[in-house]
């Protein structure tokens, strides 16, 4: 516990002592084997350093309807600014994607967000790179998220008291409000985030469905709030057969202090727009 943080009223407190926040950038992956892409544009910390990076995160989503190419390689991350310690370097980590199709009209692939601890020390305005080396050739490059979580602390793990949630759904490919939670009263902190994003409607082929979230609020400092969804769906070859097993879920660890009564807001994003909804349904634990 930071036990400077806790005598200090939240509104003398700089942005790093408010905990933990998230970037998040967006892109399109390779089509040759082992090609590096970089993900989106690069990720700035914001200038109150310095950060305690303490997760990174990537999923990535087939968008090809060739049923034999398999996605997945590495999530490479590189500190472009140079002032990341200790240097990520080779800054390799597994990015896990899905296998080929059993068929051309086959379920939907069900991909879980590949989310790794880490331990860096960023200062204020560091600028990162990350980047998808996809392992295998494939005729249309992937839809990939990915990101890191930070704060002014590694977030403890602990059990979670209080949850509450909103779900929405959008076909949209523009940040869409998902909905609203007013925390209780006896509210102190947010202990935990977890974003589903589900293909619950009709599906079409060559629809990749993946995404993040956004926190903001008029009572706490959440921004930067980008978080990542538990899991991304493959765009389907055809007309999709039979249901795709889908990944064990749970709750990014955060540690946000929060007024009671505070109002969160919840937005959602998707690398593309579909002719069917993403389904979103997000979680906010609380004590």
């Amino acid at each position: 516990m930071n036990l400077l943080r806790e005598l200090i009223p939240s509104a003398y407190r700089q942005l790093k002592d408010l905990s933990t926040f998230g970037l998040v950038t967006t892109g399109t992956g390779g089509t040759g084997a082992a090609s590096k892409t970089q993900i989106g544009s690069n990720l700035t910390m914001p200038a109150d350093g310095p950060w305690s990076i303490n997760m990174i995160h990537g999923v990535v989503a087939k968008d090809t309807t060739i049923p034999d190419q398999g996605s997945g390689g590495q999530l490479i991350v590189d500190s472009y600014s140079g002032d990341v310690n200790p240097d990520p370097a080779p800054g390799k980590w597994p990015m896990v994607g899905n296998a080929i199709s059993s068929s051309a009209n086959a379920g939907l692939g069900c991909v879980p967000v590949n989310l790794w601890n880490v331990n860096w020390e960023a200062s204020g305005k560091a600028v990162l790179q990350m980047y998808y080396l996809n392992q295998l050739a494939t005729t249309t490059g992937a839809d990939v998220v990915a990101g890191l979580i930070f704060g002014d602390s590694i977030p403890e793990v602990r059990p979670q008291v209080f949850c509450d949630g909103v779900y929405g759904s959008f076909a949209s490919a523009s940040e869409t409000s998902i909905g609203s939670i007013t925390l209780a009263e006896k509210a102190t902190r947010i202990t935990g985030i977890l974003a589903d994003l589900n293909k619950g409607d009709a599906s079409t082929a060559g629809e990749a469905c993946a995404g993040y979230i956004r926190l903001a609020s008029n009572d706490v400092q959440l921004s930067p709030g980008q978080f990542p969804c538990n899991r991304a769906f493959d765009a389907s070859d055809g007309t999709a057969v039979g249901a795709p097993s889908s990944p064990m879920s749970k709750f990014i660890p955060v540690d946000i202090p929060v007024p009671g009564g505070a109002i969160i807001n919840i937005y959602g994003n998707t690398t593309a727009s579909v002719t069917g909804n993403a389904d979103f349904n997000v979680f906010i634990a609380y004590e």
